[in-house]
């Protein structure tokens, strides 16, 4: 991807092998497309795959031209030297300059929390160590995240590690290079088979490190290695023409062609046995190449290979920040971000590669002040980095980030009646415990339990607010994704969530003593929109046999909590919105295709969908004792509209998560829900 060929001398040497750029353009072109339009060249991403076979095959190729003798540390030097200076600098002004737009255009939310830790760990060469612990490469949050593509530069930047060490051995003689050539193979085999077993075991592993990739690295390594041996013609430059000529089809239709799940791993196989042939025959043949080959090595694509590189640096960056702005879902917004992207190419190209590798500087600087030097660079552009991310609330554009004090769940844990009073939090396995400190008079003996997904994170400032007036100490419990009584069969058998939820509820029963209360937050509906897309159709129910299963699993679920003498809230459902507000409220994202269907709803349709909801809630509170229901819509939806701002204030962050804000608005009516739930229940217990 980033390989010592390009710049103006070494093109016009004999060493230069033209049609790699060909080859660089092909590779490029269809990762560009597929980021573009993936739908019609469902594995255009394998392009990645074929610059790592291209980088294996040049960096071998270059090194062994260029050794002269040296001792292996002044060889290891001498190769760090080109390295940094072929791919820091325009790596270090597009993270720069990726981060900058970020922290300008791009809110805190899920869908941007592996941003800046991925951009960090892009700087030193990191990212795909991050990304595998993480997210899905094809998943929203990495498809929203300007720096996802810097996870191949960090699998280069991790094989040149040990790329010298192992191939030192092959310039010094022919002992070497057998030594060089079986150490390469075994550890491509043991690699090959590594990458095979992730793939069913641990995909984003298989997909992201570096010993699941290095195969595809050593292949271009055998195969320079190979062809370089063969010496003299051997009369089978037919033949290799008719190898190249089916393993270019068979590249291009690897791009274009689903191989589908069943053969996952197959596409990875042939894009690289495609590329390796062709490569190792392309060499082989010289110029008895048949004629067909010779539009590898037109100027135009030969450009193209040229600006490679910083191509797909600014590419994918430019086009997550369209993303998040004016939106990709058009063609005419599709073509902006392209154009945008070849602009910031070209600059890239001659303004920051090309006379970074003439500076005279570092062409005659001893290699380890080039080292040096850039190891200071890397280290002063991280410092750039973190300055703007720690300033990033008074650099931003974002309404969101400005004004984080109404969108983002959290709040001061202070009273502003009692300056001395504060809400102290603690965390314990896996719960937030909330009391009141430093507060006249003493806490109460009640205990509010709050167990829910995100919905039940999104009330946090209300909580600590309640914990504030009430005295009542809360205990928070997140199953996050995973609903806590649904009343919907998907959820109930879903294995990860059935997991999550029965442990977080006996975790609750242990802990809790009669006359505690359970506060059940979490979205019940269908979502109308999710924060990267629309969402699916709200008004598919379930059928009434389906209802009825997911009633009494509830029932189940919630018996050995009532038992325990806990008194049970539901949160009734809240309204829904068709676009996210937080992606949606500023001069640069307004008209992003997300938004266009507003924030204003219906509440008659609000209404139909709760319907069940609320049926549902009835049937339990006829099974079970101390069952109740706190009903926000009437506060957050007082009209026949449902908005998700009231005078220019956010009441919803996205299509459905609540607000600080809107928490705000809540508290009274909570307080006082809960108030009259404790009021009632010791009453029927007295009678009882």
């Amino acid at each position: 991807m980033a390989d010592n060929f390009g710049s103006t001398s070494e093109r016009s040497s004999t060493d230069y092998l033209a049609f790699l750029d060909g080859l660089r353009a092909i590779a490029i072109l269809s990762v560009v497309f597929y980021h573009l339009y993936g739908d019609r060249l469902p594995n255009g991403f394998l392009g990645v795959d074929v610059f790592f076979v291209i980088s294996g095959f040049v960096v071998s190729y270059t090194v062994s031209r260029r050794y002269r003798g040296q001792s292996a540390f002044h060889f290891v030097l001498e190769f760090y030297a080109r390295r940094f200076t072929r791919i820091m600098p325009a790596l270090l002004v597009c993270l720069l300059f990726s981060a900058l737009a970020t922290f300008l255009f791009v809110p805190d939310a899920w869908l941007s929390t592996s941003i800046s830790k991925t951009a960090s760990s892009a700087f030193v060469g990191l990212s795909n160590i991050f990304l595998a612990k993480g997210t899905d490469y094809f998943s929203p949050v990495t498809e929203f995240n300007p720096f996802t593509h810097t996870w191949s530069l960090g699998v280069e930047e991790q094989f040149y590690v040990v790329f010298p060490l192992l191939f030192f051995p092959w310039v010094i003689g022919p002992r070497g290079k057998r030594f060089s050539t079986l150490v390469y193979g075994a550890l491509a085999v043991v690699s090959v088979a590594i990458w095979l077993h992730l793939l069913a075991a641990n995909p984003l592993q298989a997909f992201y490190m570096p010993y699941a990739r290095f195969w595809q690295l050593a292949c271009g390594i055998l195969c320079f290695q190979l062809v370089s041996r063969i010496g003299e013609r051997t009369g089978f430059e037919r033949h290799c023409n008719l190898a190249a000529t089916i393993a270019l089809i068979g590249l291009v239709a690897t791009f274009a062609l689903d191989f589908g799940k069943a053969y996952d791993g197959l596409e990875n196989i042939a894009a690289v046995a495609c590329t390796t042939v062709l490569i190792g025959c392309l060499y082989y043949l010289g110029s008895d190449r048949a004629p067909h080959f010779a539009v590898l090595e037109i100027k135009p694509v030969r450009f193209v290979g040229w600006i490679s590189y910083s191509l797909y640096l600014w590419h994918w960056p430019i086009l997550v920040i369209a993303r998040w702005t004016i939106g990709t879902e058009t063609t005419a917004t599709k073509l902006t971000a392209l154009l945008a992207a070849v602009a910031f190419s070209l600059a890239s190209y001659f303004w920051i590669e090309t006379p970074t590798r003439r500076l005279r500087l570092l062409r005659t600087a001893p290699d380890i002040a080039v080292v040096a030097l850039f190891l200071a660079v890397i280290a002063a552009a991280f410092f750039g980095f973190k300055l703007m991310h720690d300033n990033r609330y008074e650099i931003a554009l974002s309404t969101v980030m400005r004004n984080r004090g109404e969108w983002y769940a959290t709040s001061p844990d202070t009273s502003p009646q009692s300056p001395g009073c504060a809400v102290v939090t603690e965390t314990v396995e896996e719960a937030q415990f909330f009391t009141k400190g430093g507060c006249p008079g003493e806490g109460r003996s009640e205990t509010l339990f709050v167990l829910g997904d995100s919905h039940a994170g999104a009330y946090i400032p209300l909580l600590k607010r309640f914990t504030l007036e009430t005295g009542i100490r809360t205990v928070v419990v997140s199953t996050a994704g995973c609903p806590f009584v649904s009343l919907d069969l998907r959820h109930d058998t879903e294995p990860t969530c059935a997991h999550a939820t029965a442990a977080s509820a006996a975790y609750i029963a242990k802990i809790a003593k009669p006359r505690d209360l359970l506060f059940l937050p979490s979205l019940r509906l269908t979502r109308l929109s999710l924060q990267w897309a629309a969402g699916p159709d709200s008004s598919l129910q379930s059928s009434e046999q389906q209802t009825e299963q997911a009633v009494k699993n509830a029932i189940d679920q919630l018996t050995p909590l009532s038992k325990a003498g806990l008194s049970i809230v539901f949160e009734g459902p809240k309204p829904i919105f068709r676009a996210p507000a937080f992606r949606c409220s500023d001069w640069f994202n307004s008209m992003n295709p997300s938004c266009a269907n507003g924030f204003d709803i219906d509440r008659k349709l609000i209404e139909n969908l709760r319907s069940p909801i609320l049926k549902g809630y009835a049937e339990i509170s006829a099974a079970l004792p101390n069952i109740h229901v706190w009903d926000p819509l009437p506060t957050l939806c007082p009209q026949v509209t449902c908005s998700a701002f009231r005078n220019g204030h956010p009441l919803f962050f996205d299509g459905d998560h609540v607000t600080a804000y809107a928490n705000s608005l809540l508290v009274e009516d909570f307080v006082s829900e809960i108030e009259s739930t404790i009021s009632k229940d010791q009453t029927a217990r007295v009678r009882m």
